[in-house]
């Protein structure tokens, strides 16, 4: 960066030569001061009755020494430039220029792009998790990136943003509130349970949720329809977690998750078949018949395979 500039000597500031020091002594300015008091004393002492007393020497001495320590500063050098040394320093100027690595799922222009991205997120996901030890744990709309398969080795999804990601079975984050965006935030999540890989899924199917119901409005899939004036979706929004998540239990019943859908544009109607797929793989009953929002014991692939195999069903349907 200097290439071409020439420092033949280092330039004089007007104040390298001023210092503190070189000021008169605060003494010599006090003991001035003191005499004028003892005239002006005196010859108060001689016209009154003499109740006020002259100040002792030692006394005078101790404040002017006091005045020459505040207005003293010794020898430091008046800025960080000492004459002799070199008028510049040695620095290393470095960036990173990188170019987008795509865009943001909320952006998708046809149901091909929706979908395929979501599943090779996944994907990642299931690497990220099985290969590389680590969970995501911030599933959102704004962490999934569609990609150009040429330029991303065939992918046309990528999972991004790593902040709250922690290293697999190492035990509590230390966190000291739930962790996520609360809209795509699992059931369990919101009731403060220890966050697992099945959660990050489910946040996967409320982002493809939102997405359909949502975004697509404001995507070109509107066609002739107008879309709903106050959409269920909402209330995952606004309210205390333990109500967000009440909300969600009750919205992933087959008749609930159907009302949502049917916030769905006419042309995203052949999702419709895969989230009640989906549905089905991360809300299974018990012996009950209650749904199950919990973690299962076994391998994760348990339901990585079977939610990826959906994706891909429906990509081939399309």
């Amino acid at each position: 960066m200097r290439e071409g500039l020439e420092f033949p000597k280092p330039y004089k500031f007007q104040d390298d030569a001023v210092h503190f020091y070189d000021l008169p002594s605060a003494t010599a300015s006090a003991n001035t001061s003191g005499n004028k008091r003892k005239s002006s004393s005196d010859h108060t002492s001689n016209n009154a009755s003499g109740s006020k007393r002259r100040q002792p020497n030692n006394q005078k001495s101790k404040l002017a020494k006091e005045l020459n320590n505040q207005l003293s500063i010794g020898k430091d050098k008046p800025s960080l430039y000492t004459p002799g040394e070199d008028p510049w320093e040695n620095r290393i100027y470095s960036c990173l220029v990188v170019s987008p690595a795509g865009r943001i799922i909320s952006n998708f222009k046809t149901t091909e792009d929706l979908l395929e991205s979501m599943r090779d997120a996944i994907k990642a996901h299931q690497s990220l998790y099985i290969t590389g030890n680590i969970l995501h744990r911030n599933i959102s709309s704004n962490n999934i990136i569609i990609t150009k398969p040429e330029t991303a080795d065939n992918f046309k999804g990528m999972l991004i943003d790593l902040d709250l990601a922690k290293v697999r079975d190492s035990g509590p984050s230390g966190a000291q509130h739930q962790t996520g965006t609360t809209q795509f935030m699992a059931v369990e999540v919101l009731h403060m349970i220890e966050h697992t890989y099945r959660h990050d899924l489910e946040s996967f199917f409320y982002v493809l949720l939102r997405m359909c119901a949502r975004q697509s409005w404001s995507n070109g899939f509107a066609g002739e329809e107008r879309p709903p004036k106050e959409s269920l979706l909402r209330k995952w929004e606004t309210g205390n977690f333990k109500d967000i998540a009440r909300t969600k239990e009750g919205d992933m019943t087959v008749n609930s998750l159907e009302r949502i859908m049917g916030e769905f544009p006419e042309a995203l109607d052949t999702v419709k078949p895969l989230c009640l797929r989906i549905r089905r793989i991360l809300f299974p009953l018990d012996k009950d018949e209650r749904m199950c929002f919990g973690t299962s014991a076994g391998d994760s692939d348990q339901l990585y395979t079977p939610i990826i195999a959906a994706y891909n069903a429906a990509i081939r349907d399309l």
